[in-house]
């Protein structure tokens, strides 16, 4: 495997925009991502219109062009109504997107909730609950308008790539993959395949259960693939936690065991040939923290980012060289179990994430990376 590895392997910023914050790792050493400039006068415009804005969720379909979900302020019933914000320029500069009549997930309201946001690109994105409710609002206008539609089951996840959008929908027998052409809202189910995990990747697409793969190159015909565990951590097996593709052909398969007490036992699988087989990599990430997310940077082989929710500062556990080793970086501001989400690459160096949740009592934050991860820093809006 080492051989195989290593083949493939040789093949805070001014006028109050971006504050720069970097996420110091294991060797003490930190190294700085400028922050691009904002003018004083789109700063003033942007925080009048978010002002107090906090954010739940984020989408971006570029290292330019992304939409945050996110409130600002209560309302009835100490709910968030929804609200969206948009930059065309990487952050630097942001403004209000129109949003449906929807409030930030928390549980406790009866009115529509959503905590998820998915942008295919500028005019089409959906909105959408992961935790009670079949329920999507998709705009194919850039926020325009939104229209309200419904999937036959609780949408645990979406996801937008190549020209086509789908949805993990939860029913009775397991999760169903549906599919519809970005642009009309024309669902249909992708086969008879059950399973929880979803990735894409131009016009690639992987989903799985704990003990199959189907994959496809462009939609039309599916391809499925035996999976297996890696093995037991302290007696419990190892689930499938998520799926995560460079390109086309490398893939890598976060494996996870949790044993209570935010310490989970992982394991990552590489595959070099679209998901056909796997091969473990040379170590595994530490064992420390719930996993919340995980990423691969496009096209640069080898670079991975796993985002763990512990007790204290949650931490990102972050490879560059395929899983032969992993840096551990602690991210400020999250003691206490904050959650992590929207994790991200939209390049071979840029990348987000969202750091807590106002709707549940956490406060949002938005973190960017231009250096694939070696460093992040909060956008201010």
């Amino acid at each position: 495997m080492k051989t195989r590895i290593m083949k493939v392997l040789g093949a805070a910023g001014s006028a109050g925009a971006l504050t720069l914050l970097c996420l110091i790792g294991a060797s003490g050493a930190a190294s700085a991502s400028p922050a691009p400039a904002q003018p004083a006068q789109a700063a003033a415009a942007a925080a009048a219109s978010l002002r107090g804005f906090q954010p739940a969720a984020a989408s971006f379909v570029s290292p330019a062009w992304g939409v945050v979900l996110g409130g600002s302020g209560y309302a009835s019933g100490h709910a968030y109504r929804a609200r969206l914000a948009v930059t065309s320029d990487g952050g630097a500069r942001w403004s209000v997107m129109r949003a449906p009549a929807v409030w930030l997930a928390n549980g406790s309201s009866g009115r529509p909730q959503v905590n998820q946001v998915v942008f295919a690109d500028p005019a089409d994105g959906w909105l959408y609950s992961q935790y009670n409710s079949g329920l999507v609002w998709v705009t194919h206008n850039g926020g325009a308008s939104w229209r309200e539609i419904a999937l036959p089951g609780t949408v645990q996840t979406m996801a937008a790539s190549g020209g086509t959008v789908y949805a993990v929908v939860q029913r009775a027998g397991g999760g169903q993959l549906y599919s519809s052409p970005v642009g009309w809202n024309s669902w249909t189910r992708s086969g008879p395949m059950t399973g929880s995990i979803l990735a894409v990747s131009g016009r690639s697409v992987w989903f799985a259960s704990n003990t199959v793969l189907w994959t496809t190159a462009g939609g039309g015909h599916w391809a499925s693939y035996p999976l297996r565990s890696p093995g037991k951590y302290y007696g419990a097996p190892y689930e499938l936690a998520g799926i995560a593709a460079a390109n086309s052909r490398v893939v890598t398969f976060l494996w996870a065991s949790p044993s209570g007490m935010f310490h989970t036992g992982m394991k990552v699988l590489i595959s070099f040939n679209g998901g056909r087989s796997q091969w473990q990599t040379l170590t595994a990430p530490p064992p420390v923290g719930d996993v919340a997310a995980f990423a691969a940077a496009p096209g640069r082989y080898g670079v991975m980012t796993i985002a763990a929710v512990t007790p204290g500062l949650d931490k990102i556990y972050r490879s560059a060289n395929l899983g032969q080793s992993w840096t551990t970086y602690s991210v400020p501001g999250t003691s206490g179990g904050i959650m992590l989400n929207s994790l991200q690459f939209m390049s071979p160096t840029a990348g987000c994430m969202v750091v807590g949740n106002p709707a549940l009592g956490a406060p949002g934050s938005l973190l960017l990376t231009s250096n694939a991860g070696q460093s992040w820093y909060p956008v201010r809006f």
